[in-house]
């Protein structure tokens, strides 16, 4: 399958994941509203982390002094 094609449906399924998720989530009842309450959170978190990853430049890493000096 071309990158392009599989990168929409994954995204695709993730929307219709989050919206049944929100769905059970307001209108479910008992263990299936918590649960989806539950990975409605780590659906966002995930979410965020996934955006500063590319937003955020990561530091680059830097020689100690007293090694650069020593050879």
């Amino acid at each position: 399958m071309a990158p392009r094609l599989k990168q929409l449906g994954n995204g695709l399924m993730t929307c219709i994941a989050v919206a049944w998720f929100g769905n059970q989530a307001l209108y479910g009842e008992g263990g299936l509203r918590i649960a989806s309450i539950a990975l409605l959170i780590v659906g966002a978190v995930t979410a965020v982390g996934a955006i500063l990853d590319r937003v955020l430049p990561r530091p680059k890493r830097r020689r100690a002094h007293d090694k650069r000096d020593a050879v």
